[in-house]
Formats: structure tokens, C-alpha cells, sequence
């Protein structure tokens, strides 16, 4: 089992981006966590690539899918806590969707986000709820 820290850190993303990190941690945890395929995340992956060195570290879907491949084949029985976590990091990016789709004048946002490092495979998830610090509306950034 490799090495793990949390930590929070602050991202700026558009809304394309936000919907592409949430959609790639979602694969991360069907095809790698759940299914462990590495051939399918590697080709899931390969769809959102422009933001894999953003929000998980590596920069390309073999890198990425490689680690998380390594990360849960030695997990044992921490498994189920890893594929919850990745869920509940999901489903705070959706919030942060959901938050775009109810105020359209936004078209961008920045977030402290909860991150679950896998230090020795090299990558990062996102795994819980975070805040949302700042919103981009036509005149410039507003702080929350």
C-alpha cells in the first residue's frame, strides 16, 4: 500500500473544465477503481486529457491510469473507502456544476478543493467537499 496525504488546494476552472475534471475523476473511479481496467480508463481518459496535469497530477492518460492501476491493486481492504471518497469528490464537483447551470452569469469559478494524494503513484483526487472562493462574472472576479 503507497503512502497517501490530504490536503486542500485552490482551482480555477471554467465551467468546460470543471465538467472535464468531474468526468475524469468518474472514469478514474469506474474503470480504475471499481472495474480495474487499465485499457478502458486509459481510453476514457483520453477524452479529457487537457485536464489531467490540473486536477490529478499527471499529464497523460497512460501516466495517470498506470497509478491509479497501482494505487488500488494495493489497497486490500481500503478499496471500498477509496471508491467512496472518489464518489463524494465527485459529487462535489457536480454542486459546483449545479451551481454554474443556477447562475449563468458566472462563467468561471475558483475552489479550495479536498485532495487524496497517492504520493508514491503520483496522482491526486478529488475526495470530499470544498468551498467555493471566488466566482467570475463579466466584470471580474468576486471573492465569496
Amino acid at each position: 500500500m503507497g503512502r497517501r496525504r490530504e490536503y486542500i488546494s485552490n482551482l480555477t476552472m471554467s465551467r468546460d473544465t470543471l465538467y472535464r475534471v468531474r468526468r475524469a475523476q468518474y472514469e478514474i473511479r469506474m474503470q480504475g477503481f471499481t472495474n480495474v481496467s487499465e485499457g478502458k480508463l486509459i481510453t476514457a481518459l483520453g477524452a479529457y486529457s487537457t485536464v489531467l496535469s490540473l486536477a490529478f497530477m499527471l499529464p497523460t492518460p497512460v501516466t495517470l491510469a498506470a497509478g491509479v492501476i497501482s494505487a488500488i491493486s494495493g489497497a486490500g481492504n481500503e478499496r471500498a473507502t477509496i471508491i467512496a471518497v472518489c464518489k463524494n469528490g465527485e459529487d462535489y464537483l457536480q454542486e459546483l456544476l449545479y451551481f454554474l447551470d443556477d447562475h449563468p452569469q458566472y462563467d468561471s469559478i475558483r475552489a479550495d478543493l479536498p485532495f487524496l494524494e497517492f504520493i508514491d503513484e503520483k496522482f491526486r483526487i478529488v475526495h470530499g467537499k470544498g468551498v467555493l472562493t471566488a466566482v467570475h462574472a463579466k466584470n471580474g472576479w468576486i471573492s465569496q
